[in-house]
């Protein structure tokens, strides 16, 4: 799933592995998801706005993206030490992931 916003396109990836679901959203981070699953509905929220993330300088990046998170790998080959992923949502480097604890049946991105 895919659509546009001002700012560029947004891309929605869904994948149900394991009894739970994993959730990538990218090109977007400041957005609300509505989950629906067998036990009802969840709202997962964005992290509220900072005065950090307002102001950007040669020293903090616009975005937030630090060069000491480590870079996304998405690899077969990954590293081991690699946690596995934590339920809940989570920051990407363009984006933002949600492990849901069982199968959804319907996800929405509220502006």
């Amino acid at each position: 799933m895919s659509g546009t916003n001002a700012g560029g396109p947004v891309s929605v990836d869904v994948d149900i592995e394991d009894g739970r679901t994993t959730i990538e959203v990218t090109g977007q981070r400041r957005v609300a998801t509505v989950v629906r699953s067998a036990s009802g509905e969840r709202i997962y929220l964005p992290p509220e706005r900072t005065d950090e993330e307002e102001e950007a300088t040669p020293y903090r990046p616009a975005g937030g993206d630090s060069p000491y998170e480590g870079i996304a790998d998405d690899s077969p080959y990954g590293s081991s030490r690699r946690a596995p992923a934590t339920l809940g949502r989570s920051r990407t480097a363009n984006g933002f992931r949600i492990v849901h604890p069982e199968p959804v049946t319907d996800v929405r991105l509220l502006r």
